[in-house]
């Protein structure tokens, strides 16, 4: 079959239960998704399409029109019954099973963008100042890093509200937490390359620690003129032993936060510490553990 360009294949929702084999030329291939939004995609040399339609009865997915002049091979049902009664009886449930793998593959392959799309999205967000952002930018601007449908991109953006970094609007989004958004996206990002646990999670130790700094810092801190709150180390020990049941402030268990430089000597009486960065770190390591359950 010869389709001109610009031609009309079939239509999405079609229930003419043909499979298409591409032969020469190019299709595009148009759809609505979940929020009747139009995505599409490029059919080329040796694709195939219908599958579904012809095995299983179900609609076409895709509205298909011809980019070029196109030879197309179709196998509509009368020559698929055809074919299979002079074929063994299995053929047909191994047609079956294949068709239902290609549905799971399908399905998993959704689950494993849903998954990827989500650092991007981080991203995104972390590079604009100003505290709102239309949708529509949000989406335009994700289509350089994923086909992710509409529907699928907001169910992102509902776990990020849920973890109060922003607030959903209409037609916009409004950034609550851009420098813990960054910070996430940056643990993601060396997660990603380095395959391992980031630094800025947290120990248990160190996290009971710098618990126990902010509380401090809340009833006693006093703000240096770097920018630092500090609080005394007889306070602090106090508040550690207080918070963790006994747990005791020794020089070891403070190494690693020095190191970090979460935690500044001041002097021996005396640490300090960036309280945002602390507040923003301990809540970036509560939303950590999180991430995994809410994105599968």
């Amino acid at each position: 079959m010869i389709i001109k360009e610009g031609e009309l294949l079939c239509l999405q929702g079609d229930r003419n239960n043909s499979f298409y084999i591409v032969k020469t030329g190019s299709l595009t291939a148009s759809y609505k998704d979940e929020q009747n939004e139009v995505q599409t995609q490029n059919f080329g040399p040796g694709s195939t399409f219908g599958e579904l339609s012809l095995i299983e009865g179900e609609p076409m997915e895709y509205t298909i029109r011809a980019d070029e002049d196109s030879e197309i091979e179709v196998i509509d049902p009368k020559t698929f019954r055809d074919v299979m009664d002079v074929k063994p009886i299995w053929m047909r449930s191994i047609l079956a099973f294949l068709t239902q793998r290609n549905r799971i593959a399908k399905e998993n392959k959704r689950k494993r963008d849903f998954i990827t799309t989500f650092p991007s999205l981080l991203f995104i967000l972390s590079r604009y100042n100003g505290k709102n952002i239309s949708l529509k930018t949000i989406k335009d601007e994700l289509k350089y890093f994923s086909n992710l449908s509409a529907i699928e991109t907001y169910k992102l953006l509902l776990i990020l509200q849920d973890f109060k970094l922003v607030r959903l609007q209409a037609e916009s989004v409004s950034i609550e937490n851009q420098p813990l958004i960054r910070a996430l996206y940056e643990t993601l990002r060396y997660r990603a390359i380095h395959k391992s646990v980031s630094p800025n999670i947290l120990s248990l130790t160190e996290q009971a620690i710098l618990t126990a700094f902010v509380k401090t810092a809340c009833d006693k801190g006093e703000l240096q003129t770097d920018g630092l709150v500090a609080v005394t180390t007889e306070a602090l020990a106090v508040q550690t032993k207080f918070s963790m049941h006994g747990m005791s402030l020794t020089p070891r268990n403070l190494e690693s936060l020095l190191q970090k430089q979460l935690l500044v000597a001041i002097s021996d009486e005396k640490y300090g510490a960036n309280f945002d960065r602390l507040l923003n770190l301990l809540e970036l390591n509560r939303i950590y553990p999180q991430l995994d359950k809410k994105l599968l």
